[in-house]
């Protein structure tokens, strides 16, 4: 009798996860749609010479709380239930994009007024994702956790894709004011999926990378020195920190190529960024069937060699196509990558100290987003993006050979 019902998709039977994974990718998607509406706002309204360093600046906002507030971040999540930390988050964004939403309406925001909503609206999402990870095991039975994992990363795959492919459309149809209701209205609805689903918290167990110390002794350790307990984490987390300082201006290089090099508009845009999330869906999906056989670490590396590969393409061509093929190649690359170490991550980290270590995760690899949003938009004002794109593949190659030689974790 237990075979039909394991057959069956994830998302079909199991309902408690279904409700958490759709209630993500329509608040995601919600945001991904303010983004894409918010960013076209603000070259349209900034002066030409500033354009590219305020997008960075805006990014950074999204960038400096999981940095900031690590210690708080990890300690909170693992002592307070998951269900009540992410409705919580959904809320308050909920509550602050409904007032952008009113001023919004009434043509009363100023550019740079968006700055600090970015800023609390990143605070609530660096809440969100840490806890979001370490709820996959309360969520799903431990055979269905990679397959869980691929669902979870898949989120902002799934949410980018329908927000970017919608996200012109409802711009020229609805404007910026439309986009930002629509925003918090997802925050709305992933709050309520939230509280109708159930949560099973797991007991304290021990796992094949155990910490050296009790979980109250790691609390009092330094972020750093408890990734050190962890044997090749911590270099680990070092090279994603390092690889996402070319990786995440992709973002904000995609509106300066769109706009200073195919000479396009927001449709184009549209396009380009539902190419790159299409690819991360389609890795994030198909990672699960993929066997490493105990090689995780070599078999990223290659996805993040080819990863940049791709992007360094449309530095040499510039054709609207040809870079929209190159972005969904480079988000399947991504996509299965970052399945593959979050489900190696899931399986080596002991339960009463995921909380902890999935914030220092997520604080490493954004370690370096601050500095590459500003350097990168700075650079984008007086450079060819087509330059900015060959950077980015030629610094991810780098990195991916820097990977390949980590050993595995035991």
């Amino acid at each position: 009798m237990s075979t039909p019902t394991r057959r069956k998709p994830l998302l079909v039977r199991n309902r408690n996860f279904a409700l958490v994974w759709v209630g993500q990718v329509l608040s995601q998607g919600g945001t991904r749609i303010y983004q894409i509406a918010l960013l076209w706002w603000l070259l349209g309204s900034l002066p030409e010479d500033v354009r590219g360093i305020a997008s960075g600046a805006f990014l950074v906002m999204g960038a400096l709380p999981p940095l900031v507030l690590v210690r708080h971040i990890g300690r909170l999540i693992d002592v307070r239930p998951s269900r009540e930390v992410m409705i919580r988050a959904e809320l308050v964004a909920c509550a602050v994009v409904t007032v952008l939403a009113v001023f919004a309406w009434q043509d009363a925001v100023s550019p740079w007024a968006v700055y600090p909503v970015a800023l609390v609206l990143a605070v609530c999402q660096a809440f969100f994702d840490p806890c979001l990870l370490k709820a996959m095991p309360e969520l799903v039975a431990a055979e269905d956790v990679e397959r869980a994992v691929g669902f979870g990363t898949s989120t902002q795959s799934v949410a980018n894709f329908a927000g970017a492919a919608f996200g012109a459309v409802l711009l020229a149809t609805v404007g910026f004011p439309g986009a930002v209701m629509i925003n918090a209205a997802s925050y709305a609805v992933a709050a309520l999926c939230l509280y109708l689903a159930r949560f099973t918290p797991l007991p304290a167990s021990p796992a094949p990378l155990a910490v050296a110390d009790s979980a109250p002794q790691q609390e009092h350790k330094s972020t750093w020195s408890f990734l050190g307990s962890m044997p090749s984490v911590r270099p680990l987390l070092v090279c994603f920190a390092a690889a996402n300082f070319f990786s995440a201006p992709t973002l904000l290089v995609l509106p300066l190529y769109t706009k200073l090099v195919l000479n396009s508009e927001a449709g184009t845009l549209a396009v380009l960024e539902a190419a790159l999330w299409l690819g991360l869906l389609v890795g994030a999906f198909s990672a699960a069937n993929i066997p490493t056989a105990g090689r995780t670490i070599r078999f990223g590396a290659l996805c993040i060699a080819a990863f940049g590969f791709f992007l360094a393409i449309p530095s040499v061509v510039a054709d609207t196509t040809v870079y929209a093929a190159m972005l969904a190649l480079a988000g399947l690359c991504l996509g299965m990558s970052n399945v593959k170490f979050t489900a190696l991550f899931q399986a080596a980290v002991p339960n009463e100290v995921k909380g902890r270590f999935f914030a220092a995760l997520q604080a490493a690899i954004s370690a370096t987003f601050p500095v590459a949003f500003l350097a990168f938009g700075a650079i984008g004002d007086a450079i060819n993006p087509q330059l900015l794109t060959l950077a980015q593949g030629a610094g991810l190659l780098v990195f991916a050979v820097v990977l390949s030689r980590i050993p595995e974790p035991h």
